[in-house]
């Protein structure tokens, strides 16, 4: 009697299941391509020329934080909300990624130049950094805002395929370039990818003229929140490479190579919770016109699925860590016991994720990046001492302690705004789900829809 009752429920959520796993296996199919690329490219330039790239891409993952101040969280967070502002959020979009994009590149390129030299002439030098600079900052940016553009319109098929494609573009173009071209300078890859980036740039653009054109229009009360997005994703940028850099101070360097392997293959595997995560925020967005004890209402559900799922992972990760030294060399057996004790701040990342957007959707970016500058900063220090007073020990623990304190930082948050804040009696909010493709979220997430 209750295998009756429990398959209708199963069957309901199946197309929830089915648009979940799409959604994983894209991203991951991505972040595949990347790793693969990556990988050619650090056997073909050398161990100086791949350096200097590493490096170059090091600078704009910081440096593009502050590239569109936001504009992606603000067009899923509104436009979710009411899709007829739409057209307005575009355009709002577009000024800002214009303008700090194409004042970030000039900064960041006239800066590296002085400090990098990846040819010999001073011209050539520029422009390599000028070319991937402009591609990995303010390009990448654009396809990063087409994809929450589609997932705004809760067309989750079209914005896996733009997030998979630049991982997986990158990847062929490496692939062609080294081996059919067999290029081996940093100028050479810089062309290369620059030509890929505008190309791919195109064609997201071309898929986004069914929504409509822009209007040039600047929301002024959208900038400092997302400035605050900004300052948050620059602060996570340097607390998550805090440890490499702590450990690199107090290890040998094939202990970091092993722990740099380990945390490739964690980032890897953080794409079964930012998948969730895609999922559940338009859903976060329209129950925070409430206020923020909606969001938590709701955020408390979540996290449950969000725990499940980021645990099978690490379970998952833990089982197949022997198996790394066969992918990347017998210098790497390191990465088997490293990647075994960090795997589980993959459930600790999940939890993270959820109140951070939960806060978000509620408008709470101020007290957002308060909290979230704070423990980033707290938790950067915390390794780097720990680090050095008791060597790579100091380290692992110091990263448990930072990602608890971040997360319980978070949730501690949402409590107390959901408090001052109680849900206005008798307020409702719109159900955006209308389009066949977001049927599978709906029952995913079901609620006042």
């Amino acid at each position: 009697m209750s295998m009756i009752r429990v398959l209708p429920a199963l069957m309901q959520k199946l197309p929830a299941i089915r648009l979940y796993a799409t959604s994983t296996v894209m991203l991951t199919s991505g972040i595949f391509a990347q790793s693969v690329g990556f990988v050619v490219l650090a056997r073909w330039l050398g161990s100086d020329q791949f350096g200097h790239l590493a490096t170059i891409t090091a600078v704009t993952n910081v440096g593009g934080a502050w590239c569109g101040l936001g504009a992606g969280e603000a067009i899923r967070r509104r436009v979710g909300r009411e899709p007829s502002l739409y057209r307005a959020m575009l355009g709002h979009s577009l000024i800002l990624l214009l303008v700090s994009g194409v004042v970030l590149t000039a900064i960041v390129s006239v800066g590296m130049a002085f400090l990098i030299r990846v040819a010999p002439s001073p011209l050539e030098n520029f422009e390599a950094i000028l070319l991937l600079v402009a591609s990995n900052m303010l390009l990448f940016a654009w396809v990063g805002l087409t994809e929450q553009i589609h997932l705004a319109h809760h067309q989750f098929a079209a914005a896996n395929r733009v997030n998979a494609s630049w991982g997986i573009t990158r990847a062929v173009a490496a692939l062609v370039a080294c081996l059919a071209f067999e290029i081996d300078t940093v100028l050479a890859w810089a062309m290369w990818n620059a030509v890929v980036s505008v190309l791919l740039s195109a064609a997201c653009a071309a898929t986004l003229s069914r929504y409509g054109a822009p209007q040039w229009r600047l929301l002024r009360d959208e900038v400092p929140l997302g400035a605050t997005l900004s300052m948050s994703a620059c602060i996570a940028g340097l607390r998550q490479n805090a440890d490499l850099l702590a450990l690199s101070s107090v290890a040998p360097p094939h202990l970091v190579g092993a722990y740099g392997v380990a945390r490739r293959v964690i980032s890897t595997a953080t794409v079964v919770g930012s998948s969730f995560d895609r999922l559940i925020y338009a859903k976060l967005a329209v129950a925070g016109t409430n206020g923020p004890s909606e969001t938590l209402r709701l955020a408390k559900r979540y996290v449950l699925y969000g725990i499940g799922l980021t645990a099978a992972t690490s379970a998952a990760v833990f089982l197949a860590s022997p198996f790394l030294p066969l992918l990347f060399g017998s210098d790497f057996t390191d990465a088997v016991w490293i990647t075994r004790l960090l795997c589980w701040t993959l459930i600790l990342t999940a939890i993270q994720f959820i109140a951070f957007d939960a806060l978000n959707a509620a408008d709470r970016h101020r007290i957002r990046l308060i909290v979230g500058t704070a423990v980033g900063i707290a938790g950067a220090a915390l390794i780097v001492a720990l680090s050095f007073a008791f060597g790579t020990t100091g380290t692992f623990v110091a990263v448990y302690l930072a990602e608890m304190s971040t997360a319980g930082a978070l949730w501690q948050t949402l409590r107390l705004v959901s408090d001052r804040r109680p849900t206005s009696s008798g307020a409702t909010a719109a159900c955006p789900y209308s389009d066949k493709e977001s049927k599978g979220q709906v029952a995913f997430v079901k609620g006042k829809c």
